[in-house]
């Protein structure tokens, strides 16, 4: 259910200020450098000599920047460089933390970490793609690679299965991260699409060939037809829930992440990855399922989170399943024939090769599409880690305008080259040229009430929330202050600076399911003077009002329109878990 505050009850409303605040327990922050909007691309490009060490001093006139799309592939336009900043993870500042310990009543989703000498780096253990019979094998394999690990790389523990878990927040202690990988076990994805129903023999249209034989009529012919086809769309829906559970889990990641400064790492370890994920896949190979809206989401806000994913397969050298020791005929009842069995055998290779070319495909695609690299076909991934953690220790942030003014949704592929003989680049080889985020508030609404049920803090947008006394009419009230260097302004023909951000409020019952969504949007245009006051150390004020009947817990939530930055946090209502 979702409610918007203009169709409320006249108590409902939103209290807008903007005014200098100062907290007396921190010190007053230096000027704030804003965020203009504007298409411009950026990229994170690690260049290293032919022995593998990195490259340094290099400016924009050593850089060349290419475009072009598939539309137009002959077409390749150099762009200009807008600018360049040389990036060493070992110098960068420490964030702008939240305090340690916050006010009994206050919530924040700033981010809370102290400077790193190493990019932090995400274990993502895939629940969903990994078949159960490979789960031991993961572990393993994830030890061994912990062993190698960096002792002052911060990580971070992900399960991805029925939902993403955070086993284990940053860490450099190896123990805590071990403790956190034996927990990492889940059965999710059992059963959702790793194999061809044509080649199953436990697929519910294959125990029809019993019926088929000359001892049936030909309905029994039909009916086996018919419930293999039925196989095949209960095949495609799994498809659908993998890629489902997938992309929703590494855009509930991206948006945790986006709030933690520079370059980061993100491992994800499976035996198994879905094929949907590939932007150049055939569709009509799946039932006409069609991806390519979510891909343009999920490209977008992974690069403007600055995570590198590095695809893991840690299944190691497998076999085919029709020579596996479990492999039997999908058709039972055959006539035993050397030509039919070599054919179903021939038949099932072929699918299955097809299937893991997808799958490497989709690895390459998504390492490619963000900056990172392939891990496969190797025992050694501990030195995959520390590639990962060497790629994002030293790079160059390069940023540009598109020339081309037709934002229509088209991929557009980027060339980078240096002028260092010898030089390899590693950099995100493309995006989605996405139009301007649609600012209809019921659009924007219908899109914010998906992120209801992200169990993960997004940190895209830092707000702090203090629990306020409620008014005589009992209702819950909450004092937003919103950090404006995480916003986006765009300029009006007066010169005023516009502001858009939509503020939303999930409530939960007692079982923790979403009741409603209320939600609202904030449009304002500063003056000359109101603007200046806001980049002098000032904050966002909001005032929200949550009406009865009071929820267990609500999950407040900060989108900037034109970026799609998402700030959120939860709250338990319970006045016995207050903090």
């Amino acid at each position: 259910m979702c409610w918007k505050v203009s169709a409320l009850l006249p108590v409902l409303l939103i209290a807008v200020g903007l005014r200098a605040q100062t907290h007396p327990q921190q010190p007053t922050p230096a000027p704030l450098t804003l965020q203009r909007y504007s298409r411009m691309v950026s990229l994170d490009v690690v260049v290293k000599d032919p022995k593998g060490h990195h490259i340094t001093g290099l400016t924009a006139k050593d850089f060349e920047i290419f475009e072009q799309t598939p539309s137009k592939s002959r077409d390749k336009r150099e762009q200009r460089i807008a600018g360049i900043r040389e990036v060493h993870t070992a110098a960068m500042a420490a964030p702008a933390a939240a305090p340690a310990n916050t006010a009994p009543g206050v919530y924040t989703n700033a981010v809370s970490a102290q400077k790193d000498p190493v990019p932090p780096t995400v274990l993502l253990v895939d629940g969903i793609n990994t078949e159960t019979q490979y789960q031991a094998q993961v572990h393993v394999q994830m030890l061994r690679m912990l062993r190698q690990l960096p002792r002052n790389v911060p990580v971070a523990v992900f399960l991805m299965g029925k939902h993403l878990e955070l086993l284990q927040s940053f860490t450099t202690d190896p123990e805590l991260v071990q403790t956190a990988l034996a927990k990492a076990v889940s059965a999710t994805g059992q059963g959702l699409g790793h194999l061809d129903p044509k080649d199953d023999p436990s697929a519910p249209g294959n125990q029809f060939y019993g019926l088929s034989g000359s001892r049936a009529g030909g309905d029994a012919a039909v009916l086996a037809a018919r419930a293999q086809e039925f196989d095949q769309i209960v095949y495609a829906a799994n498809i659908q829930e993998r890629f489902d559970r997938t992309y929703t889990a590494f855009l509930s990641i991206a948006r945790s992440m986006a709030g933690f400064p520079g370059r980061k790492n993100l491992l994800w370890l499976s035996t198994s990855f879905p094929l949907t994920l590939n932007p150049f896949l055939n569709q009509d190979d799946l039932a006409h399922l069609d991806f390519q809206k979510q891909m343009q989401v999920l490209d977008n806000v992974l690069s403007d989170a600055k995570i590198a994913v590095y695809p893991v397969d840690i299944g190691g050298v497998r076999n085919l399943q029709a020579y596996s020791a479990e492999a039997r005929p999908a058709n039972p009842y055959a006539v035993p024939s050397t030509t039919v069995d070599g054919q179903r055998i021939a038949g099932a290779e072929s699918r299955q090769i097809e299937m893991w070319n997808h799958e490497q495909n989709t690895m390459v695609s998504i390492a490619k599409d963000t900056g990172g690299k392939v891990c496969m076909g190797s025992n050694d991934l501990g030195q995959c880690v520390r590639d990962a953690v060497d790629d994002g220790s030293d790079f160059y942030e390069i940023s540009y305008y598109p020339d081309s003014p037709d934002w229509n949704g088209e991929y557009r592929k980027i060339f980078v080259k240096v002028r260092e003989h010898g030089a390899r680049l590693n950099y995100r080889q493309g995006y989605y040229a996405t139009p301007e985020a649609n600012a209809d508030p019921r659009v924007q609404t219908a899109e914010m009430q998906k992120d209801c049920g992200d169990l993960l803090n997004a940190t895209g947008v830092a707000f702090h929330a203090s629990r306020l006394a409620p008014d005589g009419q009992g209702h819950l009230k909450f004092g937003l202050s919103i950090d404006p260097s995480d916003l986006t302004f765009s300029t009006a023909l007066n010169g005023d600076q516009k502001l858009s951000v939509e503020v939303g409020v999930c409530t939960f019952d007692q079982h923790g399911w979403p009741q409603k969504l209320i939600a609202y949007p904030i449009n304002v245009q500063l003056s000359a003077k109101a603007y200046h006051t806001l980049v002098n150390g000032g904050h966002l004020q909001d005032l929200i009002l949550v009406p009865e009947p009071k929820p267990t817990a609500v999950r407040l939530l900060v989108k900037d329109v034109l970026s799609g930055k998402l700030g959120s946090v939860y709250i338990p209502t319970d006045d016995s878990r207050l903090n």
